[in-house]
């Protein structure tokens, strides 16, 4: 072969080789451009492009689309090819998750795609022109990929996509960094700062806004993060289904019980603690509890005080009622399921949206037999509209509790339990130069008139209710903590002006933030202060439990468990070792087999 042909091959090879990498750069421009139409489109009067910040949260909530693109890049495909397929992912998941949006409301999510559950819904919308699109998209996809048979990708060219693959995976899987590393690890707190810079941080109360804000891409991402469901042995099973008893020391059980969730409600014996006085002075006896969460995840607190077991003990993960609503066998194991075959009529009610959390899927499945949400409710009366200082946000409790003394109203001499959730006391609250102390007092203040006056008015139709109250968390008021010392400065690697600023910081737990009060009227007293004895300071699960055993006795066997297990222990106890008694066999049991 002649010198000149060597030449030209090698002029013609080298051609081959910029041609590939400028593909390359065009196909990432392409499929940012293919993403800011169709699976991350940004919100109203926004724009992906507008400035370097907007710019690289836009990569990076495009990273999971660009990583595929790279790892077929990395496995052998053409960079035509590789481009072809990965707007061709695109184009099919935005197709799915549009149907199953106008069809339920709801986004795409990882276990859809896992498990198959709700695709079905797409192939109904599959036509004859359909299969015709699809055939014409292999036949252009065979050109394609012979197209890209002809590129040429050298050593150093792949050299440089590991190395994309590997700066790009961090950011794909960051949502994984607290399962892989731990919550409290250096790198989890150093990625949660950027999530919360970047605002990629996993809205998991609410799917659809998280979908539409971070786009399709990390959201099914974030989804995935979720442990798989736990399973129980045969032995495992007998044992559950037998159900030792504790020693039962219920003679009578209450005509009505009802659980009270008292939104962000708090005090300690320096803040706050006199507003709440009007509760004492109405008959209820106060202790403490220790909540699973902080300044919000309410579902989570009710979950353990429904179910009986521990939210945050690493058997489940996230939030449980969003991450399992859908695997959560119908008839779960849970109070109101167990207090149905008791005879009660179990009522859960809410003055806020019933979807929110996924509620009016998971009180299904817990058995209740009404779910009375604010639009169930009616009007507020001007009497009371005129005197709030807030608007119309955070809805007033006075509907919640009008609701409740009309279904005890309409059940005359009917066994009733009732899960109620408050709202007057909700967040946000806004600063007026005194870090937000003024608002959240009087909400509190609204909070505790409503009980207070609910409290009297049922006392009159059922005098020996027993009523057990709970703060679920904390309020988020993140600086006022921090300035009045009721955290210390410890707790966070970072502080600022603003509530967002501030990020707790390593080995941080419950037993640092979970705090809260609850409160109990009603049954015999020596009874009740034997309760208040053993549930003081302890988990919610645990408060339930022992609660269960002085009052109900429901038979559950989570509750049965825990008290025989550890729930009981004297103060002071170990709050890890507690979370961690229940084991898997029970929460599959309980919730999915």
């Amino acid at each position: 072969m002649s010198a000149s042909m060597n030449s030209g091959l090698r002029s013609n090879g080298k051609g081959k080789q910029k041609i590939s990498i400028l593909i390359d750069f065009i196909a990432f421009l392409v499929i940012l451009f293919v993403l800011n139409k169709t699976l991350i489109v940004p919100l109203v009067g926004t724009s992906n492009y507008s400035s370097s910040y907007e710019l690289i949260r836009y990569i990076w909530l495009s990273s999971p689309l660009i990583l595929i693109f790279i790892i077929l890049r990395v496995l052998g495909a053409s960079s035509l090819f590789a481009l072809f397929l990965t707007v061709g992912v695109i184009l099919v998941l935005n197709y799915i998750n549009g149907t199953k949006i106008a069809l339920t409301g709801e986004p795409l999510s990882f276990n859809d795609i896992s498990s198959g559950v709700n695709l079905s819904v797409s192939a109904k919308y599959v036509s004859f022109a359909s299969i015709l699109r699809i055939i014409a998209v292999l036949v252009l996809g065979a050109v394609v990929f012979m197209l890209g048979r002809k590129l040429i990708t050298t050593k150093i060219h792949y050299r440089i996509l590991v190395l994309l693959l590997i700066i790009t995976a961090p950011f794909v899987l960051s949502p994984y960094f607290g399962e892989v590393f731990g919550n409290n690890s250096a790198i989890t707190e150093k990625f949660n700062i950027l999530f919360k810079k970047y605002d990629v941080a996993y809205y998991a109360w609410d799917w659809p806004k998280n979908e539409a804000a971070h786009g399709l891409p990390m959201h099914l991402v974030q989804t995935s993060v979720r442990k798989t469901v736990p399973h129980a042995t045969r032995l495992q099973r007998e044992l559950f289904l037998k159900n030792n008893d504790v020693d039962p020391l219920v003679t009578q059980q209450p005509q009505t019980v009802i659980y009270i969730l008292c939104e962000s409600c708090w005090y300690d014996n320096n803040h706050f603690k006199e507003y709440f006085q009007p509760l004492v002075n109405s008959g209820y006896k106060t202790f403490r509890a220790t909540s699973p969460v902080y300044g919000g995840g309410t579902a989570n607190a009710e979950f353990e005080m429904l179910t009986g077991l521990p939210s945050n003990s690493g058997v489940l993960s996230g939030i449980i009622y969003q991450e399992y609503a859908d695997l959560i066998k119908d008839n779960a194991s849970s109070l109101p399921n167990a207090l149905n075959h008791e005879g009660y009529l179990t009522i859960a009610a809410h003055d806020y949206i019933g979807k929110f959390w996924r509620r009016d899927v998971m009180y299904k499945k817990f058995g209740f037999d009404k779910f009375i949400t604010l639009d169930d409710m009616g009007q507020l009366p001007k009497a009371y509209s005129d005197q709030r200082k807030t608007g119309t946000w955070p809805p007033d409790d006075f509907l919640l509790y009008r609701s409740v003394l009309n279904e005890v109203i309409n059940n005359p001499g009917k066994k009733m339990f009732f899960h109620l959730i408050t709202m007057s006391s909700h967040g946000p609250y806004p600063h007026d130069n005194d870090l937000g102390e003024g608002i959240y007092k009087s909400r509190v203040q609204e909070n505790v008139n409503r009980l207070v006056e609910f409290t009297d008015k049922l006392s009159q139709l059922e005098p020996n209710a027993i009523i057990l109250v709970y703060g679920d968390h904390k309020p988020a008021l993140n600086r006022y903590f921090y300035e009045n010392k009721v955290f210390p400065s410890n707790l966070f690697v970072r502080t600022g002006k603003e509530e967002n600023d501030f990020l707790f910081g390593k080995n941080v737990t419950p037993v640092d933030y979970g705090d809260v009060p609850a409160f109990i009227k009603g049954g015999d007293d020596k009874i009740v202060q034997k309760f208040i004895s053993d549930a003081n300071g302890k988990p919610f699960f645990c408060v339930s439990s022992i609660f269960d055993r002085y009052f109900i006795n429901s038979g559950m066997f989570s509750f049965n468990y825990n008290v025989q297990h550890g729930c009981l222990s004297p103060q002071p106890y170990d709050y890890h070792t507690m979370i961690n008694v229940t084991p898997p066999w029970v929460y599959s049991l309980s919730l999915f087999e």
